[in-house]
């Protein structure tokens, strides 16, 4: 996936759970988990969904 296709869609998962919008979140984590399995070779894309939800380091 191109990096700024990939950053399109984790703002567009920011967004929906900003929003509230849980359903269209839930969409989006069921797509990254079938883009990541349907896509071995590359980064997932779920850990990077799951990565927005922890803290930051100091």
């Amino acid at each position: 996936m191109p990096e700024q296709t990939r950053v399109a869609f984790l703002a567009e998962y920011r967004a929906a759970r900003q929003r509230g919008d849980y359903d269209r979140a839930l969409e989006i984590g069921l797509a990254a988990i079938e883009y990541d399995a349907e896509h071995p070779d590359e980064p997932p894309l779920m850990d990077e969904i799951r990565g927005l939800h922890l803290p930051a380091a100091a």
